[in-house]
């Protein structure tokens, strides 16, 4: 199995409106690890806001 690490970064107040908010992000990453068969070893945030 493959490893995986998230980097989820939101750079603007926009981008959180329209779906892009860090909670959104991390989630569509952890189902493509699941659907994937991606090993997650590590996650990153970076709210450059």
């Amino acid at each position: 199995m493959k490893s995986a690490y998230l980097y989820v970064r939101v750079s603007t107040d926009e981008q959180m409106r329209k779906g892009y908010s860090l909670p959104e992000q991390e989630e569509r990453l952890l189902k493509y690890c699941e659907l994937n068969q991606r090993n997650l070893q590590r996650r990153f945030f970076s709210k450059g806001l």
